[in-house]
C-alpha cells in the first residue's frame, strides 16, 4: 500500500492542493452576492492569490535545487486549504483578500518541491509522468468548484470541508513517507549531483519559453474566473449551476492534460504546445460569441484542449532548458503556469466593468497568438 501511495503520491497531493486553488474561482459569484463586489474587485481576489505565488515560487524552486525540503508538500497544501476554509469567517472584502494571499503562499510552498520529485523519480516517459502529475492538479481544480458549490446550498460554513480534506492529506503523507524522508533525500541528492555535472542551462530558450508560459497562464486564469460569470451574465444560467460549469471545464482539463502529456512523448513537446494554441484560437471565438448553452459547452471541449494539453509539455521543456536548475524551472513553469495569469485578471475584469464580459474576453486572442508565435520560434531540446 505504501509503495502505491509513494508512486502516485505527487498526483494525489497535487489534487489535494488544487482543491483550494480551483474552488477560489467558483466562489467569486458567492462573494459578489454577499459583499457587492464589481468585476475588478472580484478578479483582484485571484490577483492576491497569485501575486505572492508568482514571486515566491521561483525562489522556493531555487531553494529546492539547493536543499531537499519534502515537508513543503504537506505544509503547502494545508496552508492553501485552511485559508479557503477560513473565508467562511470573513466579514469584509479585505479579509477575503488577505486569506486569498495566504492561500497563494501555500501553493508557492507546494508546487516546486512536488514537481521536482516527479522529475527525479521518473527515468523514462517523463512527458507521461508529468502528465499524470498535472492531471492530479486538474482533477483538484475540477473537484474544487464542485465542493465549493456547497456554499450556495448550505452557506459559507460549508467551506470547512476543505480543512478536513487537508487533514486527510497530511495523514496520508505521514503514513506513506514517514521514515522514508532520509532515503528520498539521499536519492534526490545523488540525482542532483549527476544533473549538476552533466546538465547545461539554455537561458535564451528558457527566456522564449517564458512567453509561452505567460500566454498559457493568462488563458487558464482568465477563463477560470470568467466561465462562471459568462454563464450567469450571457447564458442566463443559475448561480448555483455556474460552479458546475467550471467543474465540467476542469474535469475535461484533467483528461486532456493527461492526453497532452502522452501525446508529447510521441509527437514532441513543442509540437504539442503549438497544436494546443492552434486549436484554442478558433474555439475561444465560438465560446465567447455563441450565446446559448450548445455553443458554450460545445466550444468548451476544444478550448479546454488548447489550454490544458500544454501544461505537462511546458513543464518538461522548462526542466530540459534548465537542466542544472530543474527546481527553479519547475517553480516558473509549473507554479507560474497557474498563477501568473492572475496578475492580469484584474485588468481584464476592469475592461468587463467598462464594456462587457464578451469584449473583455477578446483579449485572449492576442494572448493565444503570442503563445503560438513564441512556440514556433523555439527548438525542441534533445
Amino acid at each position: 500500500m505504501k509503495r502505491i501511495i509513494r508512486k502516485y503520491g505527487p498526483p494525489i497531493f497535487h489534487c489535494i492542493n488544487d482543491f483550494g486553488q480551483g474552488s477560489l474561482a467558483a466562489l467569486i459569484p458567492f462573494f459578489i452576492a454577499n459583499f457587492g463586489l464589481n468585476y475588478y474587485q472580484s478578479a483582484s481576489i485571484i490577483f492576491c492569490n497569485t501575486v505572492v505565488a508568482s514571486v515566491a515560487q521561483p525562489v522556493l524552486g531555487y531553494v529546492a535545487d539547493r536543499w531537499r525540503v519534502p515537508w513543503f508538500i504537506p505544509v503547502g497544501f494545508t496552508v492553501t486549504l485552511v485559508s479557503i476554509s477560513a473565508m467562511a469567517m470573513a466579514t469584509s472584502y479585505e479579509m477575503i483578500l488577505a486569506l486569498s494571499l495566504l492561500a497563494g503562499v501555500g501553493a508557492a510552498l507546494f508546487h516546486p518541491e512536488a514537481a521536482l520529485l516527479v522529475n527525479r523519480t521518473q527515468s523514462h516517459e517523463i512527458g507521461n509522468a508529468m502528465g499524470r502529475f498535472a492531471v492530479g492538479g486538474s482533477a483538484g481544480f475540477a473537484l474544487g468548484p464542485f465542493i465549493a458549490g456547497g456554499v450556495y446550498l448550505f452557506g459559507g460554513h460549508f467551506l470547512w470541508v476543505f480543512t478536513a480534506i487537508a487533514l486527510l492529506g497530511v495523514l496520508l503523507y505521514m503514513y506513506a513517507f514517514t521514515g522514508e524522508i532520509d532515503t528520498i533525500r539521499a536519492s534526490e541528492s545523488e540525482s542532483l549531483a549527476k544533473s549538476a555535472n552533466t546538465g547545461t542551462n539554455d537561458w535564451v530558450s528558457f527566456g522564449k519559453l517564458f512567453f509561452v508560459i505567460a500566454s498559457r497562464s493568462i488563458l487558464f486564469s482568465v477563463l477560470s474566473i470568467f466561465i462562471p460569470i459568462l454563464y450567469i451574465t450571457v447564458i442566463n444560467g443559475e448561480a448555483s449551476a455556474s460552479s458546475l460549469a467550471l467543474t465540467m471545464y476542469f474535469a475535461m482539463g484533467a483528461v486532456l492534460t493527461y492526453m497532452g502529456g502522452a501525446l508529447s512523448d510521441k509527437l514532441g513537446f513543442l509540437k504539442t504546445v503549438r497544436l494546443g494554441n492552434l486549436i484554442f484560437l478558433p474555439s475561444v471565438l465560438v465560446f465567447i460569441f455563441v450565446p446559448n448553452e450548445w455553443g458554450f459547452f460545445g466550444a468548451m471541449i476544444p478550448m479546454a484542449f488548447g489550454v490544458f494539453s500544454q501544461y505537462g509539455p511546458i513543464t518538461v521543456l522548462g526542466q530540459k532548458y534548465l537542466a542544472k536548475n530543474a527546481g527553479f524551472a519547475s517553480g516558473v513553469t509549473l507554479g507560474l503556469g497557474i498563477t501568473l495569469g492572475g496578475l492580469v485578471a484584474p485588468y481584464i475584469g476592469h475592461l468587463a466593468d467598462i464594456y462587457d464580459v464578451q469584449t473583455a474576453l477578446m483579449t485572449l486572442i492576442p494572448v493565444g497568438l503570442m503563445g503560438l508565435l513564441m512556440s514556433v520560434w523555439l527548438k525542441e531540446q534533445k
